[in-house]
C-alpha cells in the first residue's frame, strides 16, 4: 500500500544508496588518489543492496548507517579480501552482493524500529528488543547454508555438462568472439 511506510522506503533506499557511494568513492581516493565512476557506481549498488532487508523498518538515521557500512565493507571486500583470496569475481559478485547482502540483513536485525513499521509492535513484539538480532542471524545462516549447497549442485552439474571454465584459446581470443561470435568493443 501507497502509505507512510513505503514513503519511508522510498526515502531510506535513496539516501542509503547516496550515502553507500559516496563512502565508495572516498575510500577509493583514500587508497589509490583518485575515484571512480565504477567505484561510485559499485558503492550505489552496493547500497541498494545493503539497504534492501531494511527499507520498511529503520529510519533516515539508520539508512545513513548502513550506505556508511555499505560503502566500506563491501568496498573491503572487493579491493583486499578477493586479492589476498585471489578468488575470480571479475564482477565483484561476492563482495558487494553475498557479502552486502549479509550484512544488509543483519544490520536489519540492529536497526529496526517500531517508530517506522507498527508491525514490530505487534506481529512482531515477542521478538524485537530481545532476540531480533539473533533471528536474523538464524536467518542469515540458512540463508547460506542454502546458498552454498545451492551453488555447490549448480556448479557440479554444469562442471559435469559443459565445464566451469571455457578452452584457453576461446579465452585468449576472447568470450564475445567464442561463445557469441561478436566482438564488444570495435576500435
Amino acid at each position: 500500500a501507497a502509505d507512510g511506510v513505503a514513503a519511508n522506503a522510498f526515502m531510506t533506499t535513496t539516501l542509503a544508496t547516496g550515502v553507500a557511494a559516496f563512502v565508495w568513492a572516498v575510500a577509493e581516493y583514500f587508497d589509490k588518489g583518485k575515484a571512480s565512476v565504477l567505484g561510485f557506481c559499485s558503492g550505489a549498488v552496493a547500497g541498494l543492496v545493503v539497504v534492501t532487508p531494511a527499507t520498511g523498518f529503520i529510519d533516515a538515521s539508520g539508512s545513513i548507517i548502513i550506505g556508511v557500512a555499505a560503502g566500506l565493507v563491501p568496498w573491503f571486500f572487493c579491493t583486499r579480501v578477493k586479492r589476498w583470496f585471489g578468488y575470480d569475481d571479475a564482477l565483484d559478485t561476492f563482495g558487494v552482493h553475498a557479502v552486502g547482502g549479509t550484512l544488509g540483513a543483519f544490520l536489519t536485525g540492529i536497526l529496526a524500529t517500531a517508530d517506522v513499521n507498527a508491525n514490530l509492535n505487534t506481529n512482531l513484539k515477542e521478538i524485537v528488543g530481545k532476540t531480533l538480532v539473533a533471528e536474523q542471524c538464524k536467518a542469515i545462516a540458512v540463508t547460506l547454508v542454502l546458498s552454498i549447497v545451492g551453488t555447490t549442485v549448480i556448479a557440479f552439474v554444469i562442471k559435469a555438462l559443459m565445464g566451469l571454465r571455457p578452452a584457453a584459446e576461446a579465452e585468449r581470443e576472447g568470450l564475445d568472439v567464442s561463445d557469441h561470435e561478436e566482438k564488444g568493443y570495435i576500435y
